[in-house]
């Protein structure tokens, strides 16, 4: 009977070793919960950026809508102020893009 004993805990032992330790878990759920975050902190950051852009192009408040024939001039003007304003926030992020660019043009 004593045998007996001793391979029931061998098998509980067996048992706790295949189950995920519960500070790893809590680790990666920690992780994966600041990068969440941070991903949304930037998509507010560029929101709050594109608001921007559209202030400083003339195209909010008490403009009136704009026309079917204007829409692509104005997203266009709208886009390179939101470029400028990104390359000064992140101008790292910008260098790349632009190094992408130029070999796209050879």
């Amino acid at each position: 009977m004593a045998e007996h004993d001793h391979g029931d805990e061998h098998d509980h032992e067996h048992e706790h070793e295949d189950e995920p330790d519960v500070e790893e878990v809590l680790e990666e759920a920690l992780e994966l919960d600041t990068q969440s975050q941070i991903f949304l902190e930037m998509r507010r950051q560029n929101l709050d950026l594109l608001r921007i852009a559209v202030e400083v192009a003339g195209f909010s408040g008490t403009h009136p809508p704009v026309k079917h024939g204007d829409l692509k001039n104005v997203m266009r003007s709208v886009w390179d102020i939101y470029s400028e304003f990104y390359a000064w926030v992140d101008p790292e992020e910008s260098d790349e893009d632009d190094e992408d660019e130029d070999e796209d043009d050879l």
